[in-house]
């Protein structure tokens, strides 16, 4: 796909949204379209290999009396069985992108370019494989409406195709472009985004398809590596190695007190044997070394031999395409952007109280981290091997900011970070990061004390997901889950949550600060749906894990650095969107807490009990903000939380960043929830207890 040589355009939308009158519109103005739906339908024409397929996976009552597939009797079964969508889609998109590829193939050279239109491109984890994604959107009682009409269907079973896709807002995520098919003319939205595209594609594939780095051993040197660590048996073999750079800068008052950099160079090699793994990690290995190691790993066993075949290089698109290279920016540079974040910090909190100002601090990091991973697996007898890399980028941005009045100190603290280049750092961007430190600082003066009680708290979207990672995500983590160790174990396929409380983990989300290319064991990341509709669905998996539990890898066994096994990681965890708006949620909160910002806090992941800080909130009374609130803290369990969410906002945008800790390891995370409303928290404060509203 990559190798076309005109643009590749991804287009998508929800059912009855109107991708395909989009599609046809983009058809007029000279592009070709591949329709994937028709494809699809080719995919299993009677006669064909894929419609036998699909009778010795769903039998033959999944044919007409004519011997053609029966699509309503398909439908029926497959969107209300996770298994059996599962199985649809195993076998139907193989075959759709051999179609696909075959299609692009045939189209002349001259092409103006091809849209790929298609429903699920987010669902399975490719929107970011295309020179642009475009979405099409509807409001959704208009598209409840199309729906109805095109396939006589009830409003109850419309609303189910629905709610089986991914949300506008979710989608609206990955888009380069939404296109809002509400029945306004597109013609002017249309060409602006036509002449963006053609004007810049080649810059963007030659980004997100990044030409791999020469990496410090050959194929062929990684093959005998692996060779010889699976030499006296083993299932599973791999050889990790890693080149990082980073740096950073630190500035307290005015004084630039930190400027770090540093540069590694390791490998480490895994090898596992039944339940047994043995590990060694290297600083700055020889090819002799790394051999030496691997026949010292392999040492104990008492097997056959594996036989390791070829290494191909294999590389896949990354979601986060990046313009400057941070490890190219002139120290000078990144010395005058913490300066400038430091001074506008100042003259934002002067501005705001005037001598109230007691402290900036502004500090600075980047890290670019190039891996390569070798692996081999035996399965059902036979041997495949496997070459994979990726070249991952992160800068970051954070501000602190401390005021006082004479009686208290209070800080706000704002940080901006992507898996991005220095390109992130634009003048509005760091204005506003260090403005809301500012603002945070100085509002906090003024902060009552928070009450103490059981209320009602409405968590807006701008609060991050903290909720999600740490009450829910967590224990959605395989490995906690496979030692009992997680309130969801032992619960695939059971209610844990409200209706319409859906989970999902993404590492395919653009720029987010825990989205790569492939995870630290060779996995194309993905886009895993841990909670659908309150029923759980899946855990994050590692390769280990899913071997335990017959699963397939997800693309989350993840890993600090070299010297770090793999273990199950989020990446960036959100709640999905839902249809309401935030502002009716908060309209309807008599008496509560409104919280704008958390912090941080501690989690029992086998219980799901919670205390989390509130950074910014407000008391509410009567649907409106009352005063600022301070030192109020939040508890409950979140899988309680969970079942008892009944309004869920549509209004998903903002992604906390952090840095996730677990079992000695850290690796960068972000997380998100829409405006939600849970009905009742333990709300910890150091006024006057009010009595609770529950």
């Amino acid at each position: 796909m990559h190798g076309s040589p005109f643009p590749i355009l991804g287009l998508s939308g929800g059912i009855a949204a109107g991708k395909s009158f989009v599609a046809g519109k983009l058809a007029a103005r000279g592009w070709a379209v591949v329709d994937a739906d028709g494809l699809a339908r080719e995919a299993v024409l009677p006669g064909s290999e894929g419609l036998s397929a699909l009778v010795a996976a769903f039998g033959p009552s999944c044919l007409r009396p004519d011997g053609a597939l029966d699509r309503a009797w398909l439908a029926a079964h497959v969107f209300s069985d996770d298994a059996a969508r599962a199985r649809l889609n195993a076998i139907l998109h193989p075959r759709i992108e051999a179609l696909l590829a075959g299609r692009l193939a045939g189209l002349p050279a001259d092409t103006r370019g091809a849209v790929l239109d298609a429903a699920l491109w987010v669902e399975r984890g490719k929107a970011h494989h295309f020179d642009a994604f475009w979405t099409v959107d509807a409001p959704e009682a208009l598209r409840l409406q199309r729906l109805q009409a095109r396939d006589g269907i009830s409003r109850e079973a419309a609303l189910a195709r629905l709610r089986a896709q991914a949300t506008p807002p979710e989608r609206a995520l990955h888009a380069d472009l939404v296109i809002p098919n509400d029945g306004r003319d597109l013609a002017g939205i249309l060409a602006g985004a036509e002449a963006a595209l053609l004007a810049n594609w080649k810059v963007r594939r030659a980004r997100t398809w990044r030409t791999p780095m020469p990496a410090p051993f050959s194929a062929d040197q990684l093959r005998d590596v692996l060779a010889t660590l699976l030499s006296r048996g083993g299932d599973y073999g791999e050889a990790f190695v890693e080149r990082r750079r980073a740096h950073a800068l630190g500035m307290d008052d005015g004084r630039m007190e930190d400027v770090l950099a540093s540069e590694t160079f390791g490998a480490s090699l895994r090898l596992v044997d039944g339940e047994t793994t043995r590990f060694a990690d290297l600083i700055a290995p020889t090819f002799e070394e790394l051999t030496d190691a691997a026949r010292t790993l392999a040492a104990p066993g008492t097997g056959a031999a594996a036989e390791v075949p070829a290494l191909v290089l294999k590389t896949h698109p990354t979601p986060s395409p990046v313009e400057r290279d941070p490890g190219r920016v002139a120290l000078s540079e990144k010395v005058a952007l913490v300066r400038r974040a430091e001074a506008l910090a100042r003259t934002e909190a002067e501005a705001l109280r005037p001598g109230a100002l007691k402290q900036v601090s502004v500090g600075y990091g980047d890290s670019t981290q190039r891996v390569w991973i070798a692996a081999a697996e035996s399965r059902d007898g036979a041997w495949s091997g496997a070459l994979t890399e990726d070249h991952r980028t992160q800068v970051v941005l954070r501000a602190n900011v401390t005021a006082g009045d004479g009686t208290q100190l209070q800080t706000g603290y704002q940080a901006l970070g992507e898996t991005r280049g220095f390109e992130l750092f634009t003048d509005e961007a760091v204005a506003h990061t260090v403005r809301e430190a500012a603002r945070l600082a100085v509002q906090a003066l003024d902060a009552q004390p928070a009450p103490a009680g059981t209320f009602p708290v409405v968590l807006c979207s701008s609060a991050g997901g903290t909720m999600i990672h740490e009450a829910c995500g967590h224990g959605l983590e395989a490995d906690l889950a496979l030692a009992g160790m997680s309130a969801f174990a032992g619960k695939l396929g059971q209610k844990v949550a409200a209706e319409g409380v859906t989970i999902i983990d993404d590492g395919t989300l653009p720029h987010k600060r825990g989205s790569q290319a492939i995870d630290d064991e060779g996995n194309p990341v993905s886009r895993v749906v841990l909670i659908e509709n309150g029923v759980l669905k899946a855990y994050l998996q590692s390769r280990k894990t899913s071997r335990k539990m017959n699963a397939e890898p997800t693309g989350n066994g993840r890993r600090e650095s070299y010297r770090h096994l793999p273990i199950p990681r989020m990446r960036n965890t959100f709640l999905a969107a839902g249809g309401e708006a935030p502002e009716a949620i908060l309209r309807d909160l008599d008496r509560g807490l409104l919280v704008k910002r958390m912090g941080g806090g501690q989690v029992d992941t086998v219980t799901g009990n919670f205390v989390f800080q509130v950074t910014e909130g407000y008391w509410v009374e009567n649907g409106e903000p009352k005063y600022p609130v301070k030192n109020a803290t939040l508890s409950g369990c979140g899988p309680e939380v969970l079942k008892g969410l009944t309004r869920i906002g549509s209004d998903l945008h903002h992604f906390d960043i952090g840095t996730c800790g677990k079992d000695g390891q850290g690796v960068p995370v972000s997380d998100a929830l829409p405006t939600i409303l849970c009905p009742a928290l333990v709300v910890g404060g150091t006024a006057e207890p009010l009595p609770s509203v529950i």
